[in-house]
């Protein structure tokens, strides 16, 4: 009989009691992927306004307002919280199917479903693409064009 592998638990090192706000970076390789697992796990539904994205430079800012999942099974609902996804060293944006409204023009409300590294990522170039979708039939995606290597960091805002 082969001996069953048990994985440390996720939650364990993601629940937390605390009230005090995050601050999250992501690693390099090797543990950039399971980094982007935590970062997935903190802003998915949080949501931001198109308008209120800056590209100052090569530094993306995005402020958002996310749930708290990490706090979810102490408190047994979830909180809004202020936050800034920033990102570097960007080199561009590109919209693919832009959120749209009823009246078919662009809405300026995102709701992200997911972040993952695109396919270039994967194509040992010096660039990548760091994929932020959204929910829908054609999900509206941010694709975030950065030089390798590259950093992600999630704050939230004090009040």
């Amino acid at each position: 009989m082969t001996k069953r592998l048990s994985l440390s638990d996720f939650g364990k090192y993601f629940r937390t009691n605390s009230r005090s706000p995050i601050d999250f970076v992501c690693r390099g390789v090797p543990n950039l992927l399971h980094d982007l697992v935590f970062l997935r796990s903190y802003i998915h539904d949080a949501s931001f306004e198109i308008s209120k994205i800056r590209l100052s430079g090569k530094t993306l800012r995005i402020p958002m307002q996310r749930d708290r999942w990490e706090r979810y099974k102490t408190s047994g609902k979830l909180e809004r919280v202020a936050a800034k996804l920033i990102i570097s060293p960007v080199l561009a944006l590109k919209w693919e199917s832009t959120p749209k409204t009823r009246a078919s023009s662009p809405s300026n409300e995102f709701l992200i479903r997911d972040v993952y590294l695109g396919e270039s990522y994967w194509d040992r170039s010096d660039k990548a693409d760091i994929v932020l979708s959204s929910f829908g039939k054609n999900r509206p995606k941010l694709r975030i064009i950065v030089r390798d290597p590259f950093s992600i960091r999630l704050t939230d805002v004090r009040s």
